[in-house]
């Protein structure tokens, strides 16, 4: 008899959650506490695990809320790359074992990094031909443990985002997963007309049960 197993791939988002270099802090406000408790939270919408839509690099591509659900869950195929040096380069030859799935999630290992110094600026980084490769082979979406999915110029961004391809950024806890093969669901704020929103990301790992 097989079961499911859930794993949570989010960072928490509290007013002591790393932020990308000029984000600005995450702010939270209690309006009030009492008879009921009340708050505002003001923060980037590329704080902690989130997802960028194709208007990030695309003024015509679409912005978050218009980013199709079926694109946001599906099998997911789990790339181990944790043998890329810090700030090394992912290229075509390190995701030839990238088939038979509708989502790439490239493992580094970087979310061990999550909060110390370097973790937005030393992390490594998918190439645009590596890019290009993930779109030939008919990936929907890409996921990363890294805060970003390259550097400026960000080539790998525009191939993405340029053919439709959101990317989900700073997961977190996949070493969980334990199967090259999953369930993958990281549904997105509905905020209108963004480039991005956070998302709660969870994998489903199915297993077998004893008995």
């Amino acid at each position: 008899m097989s079961g499911v197993r859930i794993v949570d791939l989010s960072q928490a988002v509290g007013e002591d959650t790393p932020v990308f270099p000029g984000d600005g802090p995450v702010r939270v406000t209690v309006l009030e506490k009492g008879s009921m408790n009340l708050s505002r939270v003001e923060f980037s919408v590329h704080t902690g695990t989130h997802m960028d839509a194709p208007f990030h690099f695309d003024d015509d591509g679409k912005t978050i809320e218009r980013v199709p659900l079926e694109q946001c869950m599906g099998l997911a195929r789990l790339i181990d790359l944790r043998g890329i040096p810090d700030g090394g380069a992912i290229g075509r030859g390190e995701l030839e074992r990238f088939y038979g799935a509708q989502m790439a999630v490239l493992h580094t290992g970087w979310s061990r990094h999550w909060g110390q110094p370097g973790y937005f600026s030393d992390h490594p980084v998918l190439s645009g031909e590596a890019a290009k490769f993930l779109v030939e082979r008919g990936a929907r979406l890409v996921g990363v443990d890294t805060p970003s999915v390259d550097r400026a110029p960000y080539a790998a961004h525009r191939v993405l985002l340029g053919a439709g391809v959101p990317i989900v950024e700073n997961l977190t806890n996949l070493e969980a997963i334990g199967a090259e093969v999953f369930e993958l669901f990281v549904l997105p704020v509905k905020l209108v007309g963004r480039d991005g929103a956070p998302v709660r990301a969870v994998g489903l790992v199915e297993f077998q049960q004893g008995g």
